[in-house]
């Protein structure tokens, strides 16, 4: 026979096992969604920690950049490396220094070097000029005139 008091329990009962698996099925979802949260977040600290560590190699960068900059002077129309002695090497092409390289410049042919000056010119082609003179290459060559003294022995000729 039927019993409809056995039929409410089995559906409160029912009721109670539906209850029972969503709430296990909502209590793993939290737990792998707290796993996945745990699992960003250890990624944002390692992010963290990288632009940490490249944040202080780019202030060693800027600060060597820094040191080699004013480890540079200029002056006879060229820069000169101040070395730690206090003594100059040189001299250095003005154009690439501003562009961060150190171009040591060379005797420039077809000039008289016999002079008390050393005409030197950059090995890198600059060439200056507005207008006419710049274009399709026709500009000119920068020639720094240099006082041999300034200039060691033997750097480029030796001096009679």
């Amino acid at each position: 026979m039927f019993d409809p008091s056995g039929l409410g329990a089995a559906l409160t009962s029912l009721r109670a096992i539906i209850e029972l698996a969503r709430n296990a099925n909502d209590a793993q979802l939290a737990m792998k969604i707290s796993s996945e949260i745990a699992n960003v977040q250890g990624r944002l600290i390692d992010v963290q920690q990288q632009a940490v560590a490249l944040q202080a190699e780019n202030q060693e960068l800027r600060a060597e950049v820094e040191r080699v900059r004013s480890s540079v002077v200029f002056h006879h129309s060229v820069n000169w490396r101040v070395l730690s002695d206090g003594t100059e090497d040189g001299p250095f092409c003005p154009v690439c220094i501003s562009a961060g390289v150190h171009m040591r410049l060379m005797v420039a042919e077809g000039f008289d070097q016999t002079t008390e000056v050393w005409h030197l010119r950059c090995p890198k082609c600059h060439l200056v000029g507005v207008g006419w003179e710049g274009v399709g290459g026709m500009g000119r060559e920068l020639l720094y005139p240099v006082p041999k003294e300034l200039i060691p022995d033997l750097r480029y000729f030796v001096r009679s």
